[in-house]
């Protein structure tokens, strides 16, 4: 699955059933060296099956694609590792057929 992302996001995906409820906000990736932009980003590694790049480190160039295969069927938990973006809704499943 190509992912087209546009601005300052995180492509996290979880295993299947994982639902957002599950995700552990609390823990966040470390900060990167200023001057980059210090948002936070969630680290939560439980069920987590893939991980994006970090984009506060991609900056000035954050529009890009990500390709994303998902191997075995399920219903795949696809969120936005900004905090605030997860926080206010960002996420979406994949259910990939077998």
């Amino acid at each position: 699955m190509n992912f087209i992302i546009a601005g300052l996001h995180q492509v996290l995906i979880y295993d299947d059933g994982t639902k957002p409820e599950d995700i552990n906000t609390s823990l966040i990736a470390p900060p990167p060296p200023p001057p980059l932009p210090q948002v936070p980003l969630i680290a939560d590694p439980n069920r987590r099956i893939y991980r994006g790049p970090d984009p506060r480190v991609l900056l000035p160039v954050i529009d890009r694609v990500e390709v994303v295969h998902f191997a075995e069927p399920g219903t795949y938990l696809v969120i936005c590792g900004v905090l605030p973006h997860f926080q206010e809704g960002m996420y979406g499943y994949v259910k990939v057929l077998p």
